[in-house]
């Protein structure tokens, strides 16, 4: 028992696993996207989505399909990883049902700690429950991936490898700063929030849960937590 416990630990903060986890997301996301942006002139896509396909173009990967061929090259990379370190790419599906369970359980941990501090920090629209929907599995994909993956990671690796701080200092100090830029994300462009010090501070606060979750749990169920977490919070919002 204790064995599997251990194993399923291991594993479920892979790579390899966290990207075959969020398959789905990323096929739901994308499905809306089509159904939310037929024949529409202005394409309705998540900020972080944005963000990241503007970056791809600086580096002349302008191609719509450019991120989901990423997508498709990162899970290769992590299945060759995990090939070689663990000399197998069985993927457990029982393994992959405790990571949504584990991420239901963060998600609601999150939900529990903000409503408490009566700031659930998902920004209440007119637009139609589907679209907002829609932003909510982007964001929970595509802002981890700009503010967990690719920020926290290429911090940490920065003070690690060129600054030379000590490991746990390192990775502190990269969850707190993409917590502080997280925040200040939803604050940017015309459909940002006018910005509020005690909307930052609790919207840097969950940034951090989500940097430490990501930190001890890997991608995969940090995407989950947090998309299960907007989510959850629509519905609030929708029924009241």
């Amino acid at each position: 028992m204790t064995t599997g416990i251990r194993e399923y630990r291991g594993l479920s903060r892979t790579p390899f696993y966290s990207l075959v986890f969020i398959v789905p997301l990323v096929v739901l996301y994308e499905i809306l996207a089509v159904m939310i942006n037929w024949e529409s002139e202005l394409q309705l896509r998540n900020g972080a989505d944005v963000l990241l396909r503007q970056l791809l173009m600086i580096f002349g990967l302008g191609t719509p399909y450019a991120l989901g061929i990423l997508f498709a090259a990162g899970i290769a990379g992590a299945w060759v990883r995990q090939r070689y370190r663990f000399g197998t790419t069985q993927v457990n599906v029982v393994y992959l049902a405790g990571m949504l369970v584990e991420s239901l359980l963060w998600a609601g941990f999150m939900l529990l700690f903000l409503a408490a501090a009566d700031q659930l920090l998902i920004v209440t629209t007119t637009d139609t429950v589907l679209r907002t929907a829609f932003l909510a599995v982007g964001a929970g994909i595509y802002e981890e991936a700009v503010f967990r993956l690719l920020l926290v990671t290429g911090l940490a690796v920065f003070f690690l490898r060129v600054l030379h701080w000590h490991r746990q200092f390192a990775w502190g100090i990269a969850i707190g700063l993409s917590a502080a830029l997280f925040s200040l994300f939803h604050y940017v462009g015309p459909a940002g929030e006018v910005f509020a010090w005690n909307s930052f501070v609790y919207r840097s606060v969950a940034g951090i849960i989500l940097g430490l979750l990501f930190y001890f749990r890997g991608f995969g169920i940090t995407v989950y937590a947090h998309t299960t977490y907007d989510l959850l919070v629509l519905g609030i919002q929708t029924v009241g």
